[in-house]
Formats: structure tokens, sequence, C-alpha cells
């Protein structure tokens, strides 16, 4: 068997458009390509036409302008073609669509939409109008379940802080009363032992007194449970970060600073959350970070982290 089956300029319909027949070994092709091809593997020396379509486990294209699908595809050049991919590696891109894993771009052009669930690296920019978007696979089971921790601590954050603030006014207003309460106490107990009845006025202070120091204990023992139930959810959120981390994985890297006009999209399960890098702007790396503080300040959200070219790995943290 030959390692390749060679196409000419005349051969432009080798495989049908069907593709649900079984695809060729190895397919070589030595001039402009056109038409569907399904194979193993192919090597288009030249071109490709924008209406060209090929499916190969593995393609080496030199300048592609059609469709291609498949596992590990590299492109010299792709001109407006479109590439959905396990991993695409393109040498320079300018009006292209690249769907894959992973993607490695060495020169980026211009009015481009790069779609990856793993990272994309890039070389170099060059154009502008580009739309890159990282759609990172979530375990939205694990994702729920912090989020739903760190919404019970801040209810208990909260409502500890709020029953604080009111425990502190009850504890304010009993020290402003005591003397006068205590003084009122007396009186009555001088009243009653000379066998008459204490006046209604110093029975309603002394009664008031004591409600607010009951309402200030029930507080301060609100304050007791809801400190207790905030420290059970914030080692049940502590335990589900260590296996969750802080960052997802999924990264863009620019090894070259940015042009104008292009937009970095991270798509989460609810919402997007997206970065328009300024003309020259050194942002090397780009990932989403999950906000874990447990602060009433935190949002317990992910943020868009951003290492820039002075900065190490870890100081954005």
């Amino acid at each position: 068997m030959k390692f390749f089956n060679f196409m000419n300029s005349g051969e432009k319909e080798v495989l049908s458009a069907n593709r649900n027949e079984q695809p060729a070994n190895r397919l070589f092709i030595t001039k402009h390509m056109k038409g569907s091809i399904r194979a193993i593997q192919v090597e288009v020396k030249k071109s490709t036409h924008k209406t060209s379509y090929i499916n190969a486990e593995c393609a080496n294209i030199h300048t592609h302008e059609g469709v291609i699908e498949g596992g590990d595809i590299r492109v010299k050049h792709l001109k407006g073609g479109k590439i959905v991919a396990n991993t695409a590696v393109v040498d320079f891109v300018e009006d292209g669509i690249i769907e894959a894993n992973y993607i490695h771009i060495k020169r980026l052009g211009s009015r481009n939409l790069l779609m990856a669930t793993d990272n994309i690296e890039i070389d170099k920019v060059d154009g502008v109008k580009n739309t890159i978007t990282i759609n990172p696979i979530f375990d939205t089971e694990k994702l729920d379940k912090i989020s739903d921790l760190y919404e019970r601590v801040m209810f208990y954050k909260r409502e500890s802080a709020s029953t604080q603030k009111m425990a502190e006014a009850k504890r304010l207003d009993m020290e402003g009363r005591s003397l006068n309460a205590q003084k009122c106490r007396a009186e009555i107990k001088a009243i009653r032992d000379s066998g008459k009845l204490p006046e209604s006025q110093l029975m309603v202070t002394v009664r008031e007194f004591d409600i607010i120091s009951r309402d200030y204990q029930r507080l301060v023992s609100m304050i007791e449970t809801l400190k207790a139930h905030t420290d059970i959810a914030a080692e049940e959120f502590k335990a589900c970060m260590r296996w969750s981390g802080f960052s997802l994985p999924q990264r863009v890297i620019c090894n070259s600073p940015w042009r104008e006009n292009s937009k970095i999209i991270f798509n989460l399960p609810k919402y997007n959350l997206s970065y328009n890098p300024s003309k020259g702007e050194d942002a090397r790396e780009l990932y989403l970070w999950y906000n874990s503080a447990l602060s009433l300040e935190a949002n317990g959200e992910f943020d868009i982290k951003i290492n820039k070219k002075e900065l190490s790995h870890d100081s954005s943290h």
C-alpha cells in the first residue's frame, strides 16, 4: 500500500460528497483542491477552494479557504475558511473561523473568530476586530454546590452583622436605662415595704428595662448560633475549594502586545465575562478566577484575571 494516494488538478472529486462513506487512508493533493473528500490523513500542497470540504484525522494544508473537520489540523494560511478540530495550529489567519479544543496561532490577522474549550495561544497579534472565546467545560454540580455554600456563608454573615448592630443598640439603650431602673426598683421596694402600692410609671420603667435586657440576651444568643452556622458552612466551602481550585485551567495566552478592537469572552453556565484589551496592552495571560474570599465585599463569582508581561503567574492572586 502506498503511503499517500496522489491527486492532481483533474481529480477534483476523489470521494463522493456523501460523508458516510468509508474514508480513504491518505491523500496527497498537489494542486488547487475543490469538492469534498474524507480521509485519515490529507496533505494539500497548494490551496483549497472556498466551497471545498475536508474530513480527516490529520491534515496539513498550505492555504485553506473552505471547511475542514478533523482531529489534528495544521494550516499555513487560513484565508476566510473554517476549521473544526481537536487541535488547530495555524501560521497566519485572516477572516477565519476556528473551533477546536486547543488553538495555536502564530500570527493573528484581522476579523477572526476563535473558539476553544482549552487554551488559545497566540504568538503575535497583527490584526484587529478579533473575537476570541473560551468555552470551558464546567462541572456544574460542583459549581452549584460551591455557589450554594458561598451564599449560605454570606447569608449567615449578613444576618450576624445585622444582629450585632441590633445587639449593640440594645446594649447602649440598656446601659442608658440601667441607673434609672435601679432607682425605680429601690423605690418600688421601699413603697411596698411600707405597705403601699407603687406608682404605675415606676413599674413601667422597670418593665421596659427588663424587656430590653431580655431582647439583648436573645440577640447575643442569636449571634452565637449564627457564628456556629457560619463556621460550619465556611468549613464545607473551604473543603469544596480544595478540590475545585481557585481558577480554571483554560487560558488565552498572547505572547505579544494586543491591537485594538478585539474581544476576549469566557462563556459561563449562566452568563458571560468579556474583556477588551487596549492597543499595545501586554495582557499575556487571561483566565477565569473564582473569588472565594469569605467576606461581605467578595462577590462569590468568577472574574477574569490578567497576568501582565512583567508579572509572574501567581502575582495576581
